[in-house]
Formats: structure tokens, C-alpha cells, sequence
């Protein structure tokens, strides 16, 4: 073989294994992206956080820098018989 042919044959026989290469990377990193997406999102379900104070802010942000009203009214004042 001279090295002509050489040249050619590598210029015909890479890009296709360049191309078949990049995209079994690509479909693999998709692929891993998929299943670390699926174990996060299963995690977060199964072991939330509770955060009464974040959630006290969000609401009170939300409704602006008004005071929330008494949720219940208030009891009858006791007296003395």
C-alpha cells in the first residue's frame, strides 16, 4: 500500500468511527443525566425537609408587609363572680 491509499483509507474509515464514538458517548452521558435526574427527584419525594420558618416567609411575602390577622377569634374575658 503507498501511502496515498493509506491517507484515503483513514480519511474513509475515521469520521464514521469518530461519529459512532461521539454519539455512544453522547447517548451514555444522556443516559447517566436520565438516571441521576430519576434518583433525585425519587430522593426529594421520599425524604423531604420541613421548614415551617421558610414557609412562614413565603407567605407573609406574598401577602406584603401587612400583619396576618388572628386566624380564630379571641375567648370571652373571665370574670369574677
Amino acid at each position: 500500500m503507498s501511502l496515498v491509499a493509506v491517507t484515503m483509507a483513514v480519511q474513509v474509515l475515521l469520521p464514521p468511527t469518530v461519529s459512532v464514538f461521539v454519539s455512544t458517548v453522547l447517548s451514555l452521558l444522556s443516559l447517566a443525566l436520565l438516571l441521576l435526574l430519576c434518583v433525585i427527584r425519587k430522593k426529594r419525594r421520599m425524604e423531604g425537609t420541613y421548614r415551617p420558618s421558610a414557609e412562614e416567609k413565603k407567605q407573609t411575602g406574598a401577602a406584603g408587609s401587612e400583619k396576618p390577622g388572628l386566624p380564630l377569634p379571641l375567648p370571652k374575658e373571665e370574670r369574677l363572680i
